[in-house]
């Protein structure tokens, strides 16, 4: 074991296990009916802003600027506000959501019932998920830069208390260097147990069910889930998801009126599916039960409705966000409502109640930044890599995509399955320039997949040019030089 840890994200256990469940994942019968009082939040990376959105009838209502977007003024010497909005967390009353930016290692506090920034602190390398307290104060922060976990009072700011390696009681802390996962008093602050036997070392992500019963942490380097059961402290079962794995989390459904299923869903980027699994018994293997096709590219943050009648996802790549529908049984979740959102989504959260009854009606220090097109400005497409695959069965692709950056566009290349350490480079034919074939950038499959030799892929490769407008998309080219 490396003795350098790097903590990514903290649970509270108190927030899924309350017996008066307002918020979501939430038990049957103890969540609120979706409202125009409640509300979706999604952190965008490259527009540096929290996409609001009222459930009930699935529209953007604006959102909130936490800095400038990506390629402006965020490098100038005198900038100071906040960069990569990233994690969403929220209070257990509602009153309250917490927002990280890996970047600026910034940790704000916003209310909810009229958008205004409370707080804003600095904290540790990476700031990357983040959650309230069931005090609906203190903020555990899971800082993946560094081996500790930040607290800070959300209210008055600043960092209150650190805790090294790592109902109110109980808080998960996973890793990504190591294949355990810490169970912490949150009243000592000390390490009750280790959870050990993780599929990889690289946990990315984790959710509890309402019940508080099971633990499923997600490997996205090698694609797979580990479920635990928090009663044996046990891994149960390890499921092959598929490459790119993101967020996993929970809906309690009744089947029969007296009957509750808990169903797992996982967000699987490579796939553009949303995987479900049922899970009857806490301790037994949860069983496949479909995929849910995205409307867009890459699935990553998701979040049930309070009621379970919905679970909303963000598509990072198309800057879109879909409802799938619940109630129709297993074999009819589906998609069946997208909005555009920000730029690059990666969490999602629901928060019932958050805009108080008779209020302004939670519309206030709403923007437009990041709003581009709905979604419809993001270019996206697959190509085929001219040039031996990392493990000679599947073929070697490259997903592109682009998407408007002030005044420029981001240009961003995911290699799947590459031979490990070789270059590749990307070109497209210029249209102003009688479709002469120009080389874009070049780029190294660095980062090996676990469980296939010589195989790598290329997570994220960035360039900022002018390419809408100018390049042809459907010319695009990697090759392997």
């Amino acid at each position: 074991m490396e003795s350098r840890l790097t903590f990514l994200l903290l649970l509270l256990a108190i927030a899924f296990r309350a017996a008066a469940q307002a918020q979501a994942p939430a038990t049957p019968g103890s969540g609120a009916p979706i409202s125009s009082r409640d509300r979706i939040y999604t952190g965008d990376q490259s527009s540096n802003t929290i996409t609001v959105i009222d459930p009930s009838t699935l529209s953007v209502l604006g959102t909130i600027s936490l800095g400038s977007q990506r390629l402006s003024d965020v490098i100038g010497p005198q900038y100071i506000r906040g960069v990569n909005s990233h994690g969403l967390g929220f209070s257990r009353d509602g009153k309250y959501i917490v927002s990280t930016s890996v970047t600026s290692n910034t940790v704000t506090v916003i209310r909810t019932r009229d958008n205004a920034v409370v707080s804003q602190t600095y904290t540790d390398r990476q700031a990357h998920e983040a959650f309230f307290a069931s005090d609906n104060r203190t903020v555990w922060v899971g800082t993946r830069g560094v081996d500790h976990i930040t607290l800070v009072d959300g209210i008055e700011g600043g960092v209150i208390d650190t805790i090294p390696s790592p109902d109110g009681q109980t808080a998960y802390v996973n890793h990504i260097r190591s294949p355990f996962i810490h169970v912490l008093s949150v009243a000592t602050r000390a390490t009750l147990a280790n959870i050990t036997g993780l599929a990889h070392p690289f946990s990315s992500d984790m959710m509890l069910s309402a019940d508080g019963a099971r633990l499923w942490a997600a490997h996205k380097l090698a694609g797979v889930v580990s479920v635990i059961s928090t009663a044996s402290l046990r891994v149960v079962a390890v499921l092959d998801t598929g490459p790119e794995t993101n967020h996993p989390n929970f809906a309690a459904i009744s089947t029969n009126g007296t009957t509750t299923m808990t169903y797992g869903f996982v967000t699987v980027a490579a796939r553009d599916a949303t995987r479900v699994y049922a899970q009857p018994d806490a301790e037994a293997a949860p069983r496949w039960v479909r995929d849910v096709k995205s409307s867009g590219v890459e699935p990553h943050g998701l979040w049930p409705s309070a009621d379970n009648a919905r679970m909303y996802v963000v598509n990072e790549h198309s800057d879109t966000v879909d409802e799938i529908d619940l109630t129709r049984g297993e074999d009819g979740f589906e998609v069946v409502r997208t909005v555009g959102v920000g730029q690059e989504g990666q969490a999602l959260v629901y928060v019932s109640n958050a805009v108080p009854e008779g209020g302004d009606g939670g519309n206030e220090n709403l923007g437009t930044q990041g709003l581009v097109g709905g979604g419809s400005a993001v270019l996206n497409r697959v190509v085929e890599v001219d040039g031996g695959s990392g493990d000679n069965s599947s073929s070697p692709s490259a997903l592109v995509t682009v998407r408007p950056a002030v005044g420029l566009d981001m240009f961003q290349v995911i290699g799947r399955n590459l031979r490990l350490n070789a270059t590749y480079e990307v070109s497209a034919a210029c249209g102003s320039c009688g479709g002469v074939r120009i080389p874009l950038l070049d780029f190294v499959a660095s980062m090996p997949i676990p469980g296939q030799a010589g195989c790598a892929t290329a997570p994220q490769v960035l360039g900022f040019f002018k390419f809408d407008g100018v390049y042809d998309v459907d010319s695009l080219q990697v090759r392997e030089k």
